[in-house]
């Protein structure tokens, strides 16, 4: 997946990929590919966990995409306290971002929400049906099948545990099935990616006490 990253692939699995429509609320969408987005940046070498703090590595390598680009240049130097406000900085730019390099790559395109009492969210209907719908696939398919599990599987599920997403996957099982195995796969994650997925949900979860609705 070349746009956007894991976050691209968590926009995807988060929406339909025929109507279009995100399978959880703006906000939900939103907190999930920041969390995606960072988790990339701990696999790619260039973020690091130490105590509970996000840092910029040491690592000198490819250019990384606009998402990685866009985040990197947020986080200051030291290291960062993974608090609600410190994700929420960076969630409206960062899903313009991803929705933009999908529409860009010819994935999706978007079709503006309608306006009612408020607008409702853009909907992201598959313009290849195959690449849209491929991440959704690849990551139930994993979680039938665990001895097929790589990292990135293991962070998206992490963070579809983490922050309660689950109803967006369908993997032939009951619900409390379905989020025992993408529960089980977050526990191949190596400590500091669980760490920074620990983290997210955390702040995440200040936001409401309502926001796991499932």
């Amino acid at each position: 997946m070349t746009h956007g990253g894991l976050a691209g692939r968590m926009f995807l699995i988060l929406h339909d990929p025929f109507t279009g429509k995100p399978g959880v609320s703006q906000e939900q969408m939103k907190y999930g590919l920041v969390a995606a987005a960072l988790a990339d940046l701990v696999m790619q070498g260039r973020l690091r966990m130490e105590n509970g703090y996000l840092s910029i590595a040491n690592y000198h390598g490819a250019a990384p995409d606009d998402v990685g680009t866009f985040l990197l240049k947020g986080i200051r130097g030291g290291t960062n306290d993974i608090t609600r406000s410190w994700v929420e900085g960076f969630t409206e730019i960062l899903y313009e971002l991803v929705a933009r390099g999908l529409v860009a790559g010819g994935v999706v395109r978007r079709e503006q929400g309608r306006r009612l009492v408020r607008r409702s969210p853009d909907r992201f209907p598959a313009i290849d049906l195959l690449r849209a719908a491929g991440p959704r696939v690849r990551l139930e398919h994993m979680l039938r099948s665990p001895h097929d599990l790589d990292l990135a599987g293991a962070a998206l599920a992490s963070i579809i545990n983490g922050l309660g997403l689950e109803r967006v996957l369908d993997v032939d099982r009951e619900r409390a099935a379905v989020k025992k195995a993408v529960a089980a796969a977050a526990t191949h994650l190596p400590t500091d990616l669980r760490s920074l997925v620990d983290d997210v949900s955390a702040a995440v979860a200040e936001v409401t006490l309502t926001f796991r609705r499932l």
